[in-house]
């Protein structure tokens, strides 16, 4: 479905992305977990085009881009098979949680109104929000701007979704909740990329993890696999941090 070689990418002197390779499958679900600055986020939106890469080449069904020199149609081409979840949402404040799902359709897709609103509630619904399609995100709880979120991606009925630490933002019932709901969407089929720091889902979820560390893909694999018997000494003591970490704040 999607490959990628030799991606790199800088800002300035500090090389955040250093010749990472991947490969998404379809229906994969695959979590990218790492360190803070380990440029998870940055290859998240190198693969999406909201950063330029500096290098790379992606293939994607079928066709084959230099991603240092995409041309715009091809960008909107790619990014009308592809939708993005910010992990603050990234709303319109001026518009109902029904029009922040109807917008991309209607101005982006020419879908008709009528037909558009029709979608617009089905997904609401979908995400548990449909007696909400009138309220403003200023009147929703975090965690409800994140599903009316997660709608919109999903009206574009994407061949993949890039979730961004979709929780990161929220407290722990909420995050939950998005949980669950990305859960179900992984058990309906979707593709999607996930830059968590939540390990349960990245352990039990996905299908997939990358660890990275550094700008480098340090390891990759069977998720199952990877928690049970992570093979390099970089992927071993991040594991063991985040397990003492838990423990920590469970005995608190």
């Amino acid at each position: 479905m999607i490959e990628v070689k030799n991606l790199r990418k800088s800002f300035g002197p500090l090389e955040v992305i250093k010749g990472v390779d991947l490969q998404i499958n379809k229906g994969d679900v695959i979590s990218i977990i790492g360190p803070s600055g380990s440029g998870k986020t940055t290859l998240l939106r190198c693969m999406n085009f909201l950063e330029t890469a500096d290098a790379g080449e992606m293939t994607f069904d079928g066709k084959t881009y230099e991603m240092n020199r995409m041309h715009r149609h091809d960008i909107l081409a790619i990014r009308k098979k592809t939708a993005f979840v910010f992990q603050n949402y990234n709303l319109f404040f001026n518009k109902t949680a029904l029009e922040n799902v109807t917008e991309g359709l209607i101005v982006g897709r020419g879908v008709e109104k009528t037909k558009a609103m029709e979608i617009g509630r089905r997904l609401l619904k979908r995400v548990g929000l449909e007696d909400r399609e009138d309220y403003y995100p200023s009147e929703l709880s975090g965690g409800q701007q994140q599903r009316v979120a997660i709608a919109r991606a999903l009206a574009a009925e994407p061949e993949i979704i890039y979730f961004d630490e979709p929780t990161s933002a929220l407290d722990p019932e909420l995050t939950q909740g998005i949980l669950n709901l990305m859960r179900e969407m992984a058990d309906d089929g979707m593709t999607m990329l996930v830059v968590t720091h939540e390990m349960s889902f990245a352990r039990d979820v996905s299908n997939k993890v990358w660890f990275m560390d550094k700008g480098v893909m340090v390891e990759s694999g069977e998720a199952k696999a990877f928690f049970a018997h992570p093979k390099d000494p970089r992927s071993q003591a991040f594991l063991r941090l985040t397990k003492e970490e838990a423990a920590k704040q469970e005995h608190n």
